[in-house]
C-alpha cells in the first residue's frame, strides 16, 4: 500500500532490454521509496543499474528497454498505467532530472537562456518575455554570477562548473516535486563537485522537494543524504540512515565500498586503499545465491545455496544471509 508520506514508491521493480536470445533483466525486484522534502543517496558501482531505475522513473528508457515486473508510484500513481501523453505532461513538471554530463544535454547551437526558457514555456502559459524573465530568475537561484550576462553565453563559453549549474536551473524550470540528480558532479573537478553538492543541499532546502541522488562513491553522501540504498547486480542489498550505514555497515559490499574511500584524517603515506576483489556479475548472468558471494570474504555455502531475500534489521534493510553476526 502507498504510504501517504511517500512521494515516489518504487516495488519489487524489474527492467529488461531486447536482445537476440531474449530480454535480459539488468535491474531484479529493487525497490525504494523516498519521502517528500527527503534526500535518498542511490549508491553502487557502474553498471549496478542505478541510472536505468532512474530512466525508468522517467520514462525515458531506450526502445529496448522495457519494465518487466513490479510498480512505480508517483505521488499514488502508477506510472506504467498512465498514458504517453500523461508520462511526459509529468516529466519535467513535477519530476525533473540531472544528467551526469551537461554538454551532451545542452544544445551546443543555442544560447543558455534560449534553452532554459524554452523549458519554462513548455509547462506554462506565460510569454516569451515571461519565460526569458524566469530564466534570468533561475540562473540567480543557482547562483551563477552575471546571470544576466550568462544568459547569452553558449554551453561552449561556460565552464563545467557552470553548464552543470545551467542544467539544475533547466530541471527547477517547473518546481518539481521529485528531482533526480544522476551523478552531477563525475566529471567535475573536486572544488567545483563541493559547490554543487552544497548548491543542490541548499535548493533541496529552500525549495523542500525530494532529492534522489545518484552516485557510485560514497564520499559524496554524507553531507547531502538522508538516507542510503546501495545497490548491486540489479538489486538493494542495504537501506538505512546516512549515520547508520557509515557508522556500521551491515552488507560486506557496503563496507567494501566505505574502506575504498579515500581519508585525509588519521592515514599514512604508504597507505592503500583496499578494493573490492573480482568483477560484478554480467547482466544476465546466472549466479546462485548472493549476488555478491563470489567476491565476499565472508561467503559461506549457505549463501550461495538459494536466493538471499532482504530482510529488516531494526530499521535497517539488509540482503545478507550473516549480518547479524558480522563486524563489518
Amino acid at each position: 500500500m502507498q504510504s501517504e508520506t511517500h512521494i515516489l514508491e518504487i516495488n519489487d521493480l524489474s527492467v529488461g532490454f531486447a536482445d537476440s536470445d531474449g530480454t535480459t533483466n539488468v535491474v531484479n525486484g529493487f525497490s525504494l521509496s523516498i519521502d517528500a522534502a527527503e534526500t535518498v543517496a542511490l549508491v553502487g558501482e557502474s553498471g549496478s543499474g542505478k541510472s536505468v531505475t532512474c530512466l525508468s522513473v522517467m520514462g525515458l528508457l531506450p526502445e529496448a528497454g522495457r519494465v518487466t515486473g513490479g510498480t512505480i508510484r508517483f505521488q499514488g500513481r502508477d506510472l506504467e498505467q498512465l498514458s504517453r501523453a500523461e508520462r511526459r505532461s509529468l516529466r519535467g513538471s513535477s519530476i525533473s532530472m540531472i544528467f551526469q554530463e551537461p554538454m551532451t544535454s545542452l544544445n551546443p547551437v543555442f544560447r543558455v537562456g534560449s534553452q532554459i526558457a524554452e523549458a519554462v514555456q513548455v509547462h506554462s502559459e506565460g510569454s516569451r518575455d515571461d519565460a526569458r524573465r524566469t530564466a534570468l530568475e533561475l540562473l540567480d537561484l543557482v547562483r551563477i554570477p552575471e546571470a544576466k550576462d550568462r544568459l547569452r553565453n553558449y554551453p561552449h563559453e561556460l565552464s563545467g562548473g557552470m553548464r552543470q549549474r545551467v542544467m539544475i536551473a533547466m530541471a527547477l524550470a517547473s518546481s518539481p516535486r521529485l528531482l533526480i540528480a544522476d551523478e552531477p558532479t563525475t566529471a567535475l573537478d573536486v572544488t567545483v563537485q563541493a559547490q554543487i553538492l552544497d548548491l543542490l543541499g541548499e535548493l533541496q532546502s529552500e525549495l523542500g522537494m525530494a532529492l534522489l541522488f545518484v552516485t557510485h562513491d560514497l564520499g559524496v553522501v554524507a553531507g547531502i543524504a538522508d538516507r542510503i540504498c546501495v545497490m548491486y547486480a540489479g538489486q538493494g542489498v542495504e537501506y538505512g540512515s546516512v549515520l547508520d550505514v557509515f557508522s556500521g555497515p551491515l552488507m560486506p559490499y557496503t563496507a567494501g565500498l566505505l574502506k575504498s574511500v579515500p581519508s585525509l584524517m588519521g592515514a599514512d603515506y604508504d597507505d592503500r586503499l583496499l578494493t573490492i576483489p573480482g568483477q560484478s556479475p554480467l547482466p544476465g548472468s546466472v549466479v546462485s545465491g548472493c549476488a555478491f558471494g563470489p567476491r565476499c570474504e565472508y561467503a559461506l555455502d549457505s549463501c550461495t545455496a538459494d536466493s538471499v531475500p532482504l530482510k529488516a534489521s531494526g530499521e535497517r534493510h539488509v540482503r545478507c544471509l550473516r549480518s547479524d553476526e558480522l563486524s563489518l
